[in-house]
Order: structure tokens, then C-alpha cells, then sequence
């Protein structure tokens, strides 16, 4: 028996589960070991019988543990095994090249025959293929998270209870419960806000901004992923850019259905996979004691174990030199750029300190005048103490009553976009500072809707040339995030007594009216570089097209 600590957890989010076209390998061995291959090379395989393509493996280890000599046994990691191939037949080298993409001319002969071919639906048959892990190319579409302790994943079941109740002197009082169906599966967790800059060697453009948890932006926000040019395109509404930074934008998220994605929890000893998952809620917290996070939450249709190496992201499967039942392993080496996207560690990508954060607040565009205590034409000069900002999708799930089965959710669509938060600064006397605020709003009876242009800068103290201007390249300096409200709905604040007297104000970004989706942009700029060899900002070497 293998217990699991929560400690070495991995979490991978991707836009796809894993499994790919008909046809493609599941299992493989090295039938002729051929002469000259290097631990590490990467090897091209042409079929030699049948119509396969796009087969590859990494040569594992060396008959003899000599430096190179014949392949003694080889990895598949997901996104290796092709398409169109069926059992019995055998694929050639056709190429050979190391991790950083040198050719290893020295090297010939390898053959190795399919064993087995890996099916167009989940292991379980629960789920259609929805393609292969890519982790190193301008269209990855699987990302490694750094989730903080306290994550949680469940699926529960709701069930009827029948009774019986009965008057006399010997009543039966039997019960009995049946299981009706499955609700949504929940799930949460947190991570840090980490903005980066793509490197020469990485998997988007060389000088583009981004941020470890692009994923989660485009799936709260959008559609599906920044395509291969770094645009928006139809539904898609994070982009990298160069200029004005990794932006996520919400203006064309008024969709009945979010992109979907798959959530892997790799255990110590086992690999869990929420299906069809949907974003329903992310948090920002701005506690200035703390390091900068989002709590992120959500729904999925159905939690599996995944059963197949080959269709989770940690690991890739060991074949040797005969048809017996594979191995697998979770070295990052041979999982790491060809499965998935890591930018995790220290080096890759900046923390933001809530300490430094900052905020931009004025009435530019109120329209108050005199009659609204001149709620209007002024920029306040406020301190926060602390705060948070929600965005809501209000997702709903759907599962069918169906008499004598166990129904699962069929699917989900979006309620309305609420972005909402609070701040809390201490009561101040200064000149334009939180007391003005406190008396302006107060003042503003006859004011139904308020419009205050709202900057929360995290992490750095940002800067705004002109009042209700849009985003600019020049708002702050990385690295730091920029969440712009223009026309946020601020209460009254709330005093409170403490040692020093506070005020808390809740706040509601709207869009221009009801139709249009441009209640908050979010942008992130980074210092950081992210670069690490076996990348390809334009094409991967290593994976199939």
C-alpha cells in the first residue's frame, strides 16, 4: 500500500485531455537496437509497414551503459505517438537529434514495432479525445501550475431517501436510499500572481509577456488559448504582446460556454483528472503582509483516475526490447517541454509583493457637477490597507432525472459577469484623500450610478498621464499587474474602529451599458525571463505537428 502526500503534488491545467487521433501508438518496443544513439536522443521514426506518421521516442538507455551503442530502452511521451498507425507494424529512424536539436549523424538502424494502439476515448470511456499534450511549441496547450497548499478537489452524489410510516401496534418503519445522480464535481485552489517575459529559447515569442497562470485568465475570460501570432482572435482574450503587455480583456465573453479544461492533480501515487472543467470564480487578494495570489474555483462534469501513462502529463511510458506490459516514469527530463509548459520555479517568473501595490482613482467622466457635491473632475489620493477583487461567471451545470440511473452532469452555461470587491484605507484628512472621498459619496445623493476610472496596480505604484485614459505601455514598470476598472460603481464607505479608524469601501465594475462585456482589463508585465533549451518559439523539433 502507497499512501500520497499532498506535498508532492503536481498540478497540471490543460485545453485538451490527452488523447489524440485514431491511430495513434500506445505501446511500442525496440525490435532491431541499432548502432551509435546517444541517452536522450530523440528519434524520427517512418513507418516501413502501413501508413503511419508522426511516431517518435527518446532513447532512455544504452545496451551495456556504454556512452552510445544500441537502444536498450526507449520513452513515449504523450504527444509522440502519432496517428494512423495500426498493432504489428514496424517504423524505421528516419532522424536523430538531441534535446537542443543537434543532428546525431552517427546513429542508424533503429526499428521499432507497435505493440498496441491507443483508442480515441478516455481509458475510463467516459470522454471523446480532445488532442494531445504540447509543451513546447507557440500553441502549448499544457501548463504545470504552482497551486498553494489547501487545494481541493470532490465530487459528491445526491440521493433520495424512501420511507415508510405506518399506524397500529407493530408499524414497519423501514427506509431505503437510491443514488440519483452525480452533481458537478468542485474544485478550488490558489495560486501566486506571477507575471515573466518569454526568453530566445521558450515556447511564445522571443520579448513577449505572459504570466504562469495564462491559462486560467483565457478560460475565466474567453474561449480558448493566444493562438501560434499572439492574438486575440474570435473568443480568445488573453494575448502576450511586447508593447502593452500579456493583456486578458472580457469583451467577448458573453458566450453561453467558456472554454473548457482539464484539470490533472498528480498525487505521489496517483493521477486524478477532472473532465470538462469550467472556471466559475477567481479571487485576487490584496493583503499587503502577503505575496501577491488569486484564488481560482470552479465545477467539472466528472473526476477520473487517470489509468494511462500515456494519457497523464506527469509521466511518459518505458518500452525495452520486448512486447511486455510498459513501465512509465515522471522524470521531468522526459516530460517536461514535450508534455507540458513549466514556468514554476524562482527563476522563471516574479513574485509581486502586496506591499507595493498601489491605486488610481478619479471621477474624470462622472458628470456630477455641483449638484452631486462635485462628485466630479477629481483624482483622489488613497493608500489601501488591503482588499480583494472578485470575478464571477455565475456557471451553471446541468444533469438530467432520469429514473433508475445514476445521471452526470451533460454540460454548463454562463450567468451574468460580476466584478465586485472592496478596499479598506485608514480615514485620512489630506488633501483629496479618503475622509474626501467618504464625504464626496456621501454627498452624492442624487448621483444613481457613480463612475470612478479605478486602477489597482499589484505589486508596483502605477501611474496614469491623464485622467480616464485606457491602459498604456507607460502605466507602470515591471514587474506588476494592472487590473483597470473605467467606469467602477463605489458605495459609501463604512468606517471602522480600530486603533487607528479605517474606512472599508465595496466597489462593482460595469461595463459602458449592459450589453457591452468592458467592465475590467487586466494587465501583466514582467522582468523575469523565462528561457530553458529544447524550446521553439516558431515549431518544435521534438513534438509532432
Amino acid at each position: 500500500m502507497a499512501l500520497n502526500l499532498s506535498r508532492n503534488t503536481k498540478v497540471f491545467v490543460s485545453s485538451v485531455n490527452g488523447v489524440g487521433a485514431t491511430g495513434g501508438v500506445k505501446t511500442a518496443h525496440v525490435s532491431t537496437a541499432g548502432t551509435g544513439y546517444a541517452v536522450g536522443d530523440i528519434v524520427t521514426l517512418g513507418t516501413t509497414s502501413g501508413s503511419g506518421t508522426g511516431f517518435k521516442c527518446i532513447v532512455l538507455s544504452i545496451t551495456g551503459g556504454s556512452s552510445t551503442g544500441p537502444v536498450a530502452t526507449i520513452g513515449i511521451p504523450n504527444n509522440f505517438r502519432g496517428a494512423a498507425f495500426a498493432a504489428a507494424e514496424t517504423a524505421t529512424e528516419t532522424a536523430v537529434e538531441n534535446y537542443a536539436g543537434t543532428n546525431n549523424g552517427s546513429a542508424s538502424g533503429l526499428i521499432v514495432t507497435v505493440d498496441s494502439i491507443a483508442a480515441t476515448l478516455t481509458t475510463d470511456g467516459s470522454r471523446i479525445g480532445t488532442g494531445k499534450f504540447k509543451g513546447n511549441e507557440v500553441d502549448t496547450n499544457t501548463f504545470r501550475l504552482g497551486v498553494l497548499d489547501g487545494y481541493s478537489f470532490s465530487q459528491g452524489s445526491d440521493s433520495t431517501d424512501v420511507t415508510i410510516s405506518e399506524a397500529g401496534a407493530t408499524p414497519n418503519r423501514g427506509s431505503k436510499r437510491f443514488n440519483d445522480s452525480l452533481p458537478p464535481a468542485e474544485w478550488s485552489f490558489a495560486t501566486y500572481v506571477r507575471p515573466f517575459k518569454h526568453g530566445a529559447n521558450s515556447y511564445r515569442a522571443d520579448g513577449t509577456f505572459d504570466c504562469v497562470e495564462n491559462i486560467l485568465w483565457a478560460a475565466l475570460s474567453g474561449v480558448g488559448l493566444p493562438n501560434a501570432a499572439d492574438t486575440a482572435g474570435a473568443g480568445v482574450e488573453v494575448t502576450t504582446g511586447s508593447q502593452f503587455g500579456s493583456l486578458c480583456k472580457f469583451d467577448q465573453s458573453d458566450v453561453h460556454e467558456l472554454m473548457k479544461i482539464n484539470l490533472f492533480f498528480a498525487l505521489e501515487n496517483t493521477t486524478y483528472r477532472l473532465n470538462d472543467a469550467q472556471i466559475n470564480q477567481a479571487e485576487v487578494d490584496f493583503s499587503i503582509d502577503g505575496i501577491a495570489q488569486i484564488s481560482w474555483s470552479g465545477n467539472a462534469t466528472t473526476i477520473d483516475q487517470v489509468g494511462e501513462a500515456i494519457e497523464d502529463p506527469s509521466k511518459h511510458i518505458i518500452q525495452g526490447t520486448s512486447a511486455a506490459t510498459p513501465t512509465s516514469s515522471n522524470t521531468d527530463t522526459f516530460a517536461e517541454t514535450y508534455n507540458y509548459a513549466d514556468t514554476t520555479g524562482p527563476q522563471d517568473a516574479d513574485y509581486l509583493r502586496n506591499k507595493l501595490s498601489s491605486l488610481y482613482l478619479d471621477t474624470d467622466l462622472q458628470g456630477g457637477g455641483s449638484a452631486s457635491n462635485g462628485l466630479d473632475n477629481r483624482t483622489y489620493d488613497i493608500n489601501i490597507t488591503g482588499g480583494s477583487l472578485t470575478i464571477a461567471n455565475n456557471v451553471t451545470y446541468v444533469t438530467p432525472e432520469t429514473i433508475g440511473v445514476v445521471d452526470k452532469p451533460i454540460g454548463s452555461f454562463t450567468g451574468a459577469r460580476v466584478v465586485s470587491g472592496s478596499l479598506t484605507m485608514y480615514l485620512d484628512t489630506k488633501a483629496d484623500g479618503s475622509n474626501q472621498l467618504l464625504t464626496d459619496l456621501a454627498g452624492a445623493t442624487d448621483l444613481v450610478s457613480n463612475v470612478f476610472d479605478m486602477r489597482l496596480f499589484m505589486g508596483v505604484a502605477g501611474a496614469v498621464d491623464t485622467d480616464g485614459e485606457g491602459m498604456e505601455a507607460d502605466d507602470f514598470t515591471a514587474p506588476g499587474v494592472e487590473f483597470n476598472m473605467p467606469r467602477a460603481h463605489l458605495t459609501v464607505p463604512t468606517v471602522e474602529v480600530g486603533d487607528l479608524i479605517s474606512a472599508s469601501v465595496e466597489f462593482a465594475a460595469h461595463g459602458t451599458d449592459l450589453l457591452t462585456g468592458n467592465e475590467i482589463e487586466v494587465k501583466y508585465l514582467g522582468a523575469t525571463s523565462h528561457t530553458q533549451g529544447g524550446y521553439a518559439s516558431t515549431g518544435a523539433r521534438a513534438l509532432d505537428a
